[in-house]
């Protein structure tokens, strides 16, 4: 999905030591774009998804047994020893015919 949480990153529950980087791969993405020229990507990188999903504590608690949570520091490494980068599949357009580029006002002359 579009969403994941690190501390599951390889699917079962590991907790993350501050300081040390970690890859973290978003493997299907459930969204699709089209660009254009000009325009531009924005990326999030959030702590916390909530209400869309579960909230993060960040305390290593889980959130349906525990209340406490505490602020979050996210760092992206990007450095030589730390190479980032973002990954984006390229689909070529779908050919089209001249009946779908004619648009639905634009049908023949019985209206169809």
């Amino acid at each position: 999905g579009d969403v994941v949480r690190a501390s599951y990153r390889d699917g079962a529950r590991s907790l993350l030591e501050p300081g040390r980087p970690y890859l973290v791969r978003i493997p299907e993405m459930f969204t699709g774009n089209t660009f254009e020229a000009g325009h531009r990507i924005r990326i999030h990188i959030m702590t916390s998804f909530f209400p869309h999903f579960s909230r993060n504590l960040h305390t290593g608690e889980l959130e349906t047994t525990s209340g406490r949570m505490r602020t979050a520091t996210i760092t992206v490494h990007h450095d030589r020893a730390h190479p980032s980068r973002l990954v984006l599949p390229v689909i070529p357009a779908p050919t089209e015919s001249p009946a779908r580029r004619a648009g639905p006002d634009q049908g023949d002359d019985d209206g169809h």
